[in-house]
């Protein structure tokens, strides 16, 4: 037995390189004396294993930050830095919004006014022409790509972090959570980009810049009725993201893959769920930001007049296009949102 282990460390230490063979590849400073050998192989004397490493976290997709983890059972997870998420939230927001924008500016006209969709139609016509249907896209568009990065990057970026980057193991508790802080960050980032948006689109004249409204405003305005926007926000995020994520999941096949279609349908589908409740609180908001508006007291007596006005109707003014905007546009920009994601976690 001693004899064969003997041999084993022979043959070994044979495999390894000797003095004569690395001298070459020394600089004179480290090169040893002639008188003063180097036995090479005195440093590689035993063979041990080394243990496994750890399961590696590394960049992927070129130069973007992207970590990977394999998880147990061979699972990948793909960890999408935040700023990305908001990125593809933003840009998806501003292509959604261009396609609804002129049914978006309808519906807040016929939110502040008592006449109907086709007396508004004709009024903005008549005013500006086809044009006047796409005042204030610029402004908004700027407006809204932090709004959507909020509301679908951040979301997305919390449902992550709540469920440890397993969306398998996700709670619906989880979610809600999700939703209903998005919706609180959302209020505290866009509330002053949602007043300047009412502004400019219910001003009579054409020539109202974003810098006017805002001198209007004050820098204190652009938080006027935020409370209420909290009130819309939060349940509608809440609303919204669950509907998504349970249509998406009925429609997904058993392999895990569903159709672009299905995406655009359960994105337009939630939109419209979450638009349909969240639009008295809706109403109201737009009321209390309006230009030159009479309630100034708070959103329990500007629901109060409303209610004195017209009964529960009033809360539900403009509760279709709402829905024919918010439904499409998230859609779209849930569609966006997918497919950006999945390229990047690809």
């Amino acid at each position: 037995m001693l004899l064969k282990y003997r041999e084993s460390q022979k043959k070994a230490a044979s495999l390894l390189p000797t003095s004569s063979d690395v001298m070459p590849f020394l600089p004179p400073s480290d090169r040893p004396k002639a008188h003063s050998p180097v036995n090479i192989s005195r440093r590689f004397t035993s063979l041990e294993v080394l243990p496994a490493p750890e399961p590696e976290k590394r960049n992927v997709i070129g130069q973007q930050k992207h970590t990977v983890e394999i998880r147990s059972g061979g699972v990948i997870a793909f960890r999408v830095p935040l700023y990305q998420k908001m990125l593809v939230g933003g840009i998806s927001g501003v292509i959604g919004l261009s396609t609804v924008f002129p049914i978006d500016l309808i519906k807040t006209r016929l939110q502040i006014s008592d006449v109907g969709l086709s007396s508004v139609c004709r009024d903005v016509f008549a005013k500006h022409g086809i044009s006047g249907f796409y005042r204030g896209l610029g402004a908004t568009a700027i407006m809204v790509f932090p709004e959507k990065a909020c509301k679908l990057g951040v979301n997305d970026y919390l449902r992550d972090v709540f469920c440890n980057y397993d969306r398998n193991k996700e709670t619906v508790v989880q979610q809600v959570m999700a939703g209903a802080l998005t919706g609180v960050i959302q209020v505290a980032v866009t509330n002053p980009m949602e007043i300047m948006k009412i502004r400019l689109q219910t001003a009579e004249s054409a020539t109202v810049s974003p810098l006017q409204a805002l001198r209007e405003l004050g820098w204190k305005g652009l938080y006027n009725g935020s409370g209420v926007t909290l009130l819309r926000d939060v349940p509608y995020n809440v609303i919204f993201f669950l509907s998504y994520i349970e249509i998406k999941r009925a429609l997904t096949s058993p392999e895990g893959e569903v159709s672009r279609a299905r995406i655009l349908g359960s994105g337009v589908t939630a939109g419209m769920l979450a638009a349909f409740f969240g639009t008295p609180m809706d109403v109201v908001k737009s009321r209390i930001q309006m230009r030159n508006s009479p309630y100034t007291n708070g959103a329990i007596d500007c629901a109060k007049r409303l209610y004195a006005e017209g009964g529960y109707g009033m809360f539900f003014r403009g509760a279709f296009p709402r829905m024919a905007v918010q439904g499409p546009l998230y859609g779209i920009a849930l569609l966006f949102f997918e497919l950006q994601s999945q390229y990047l976690s690809s």
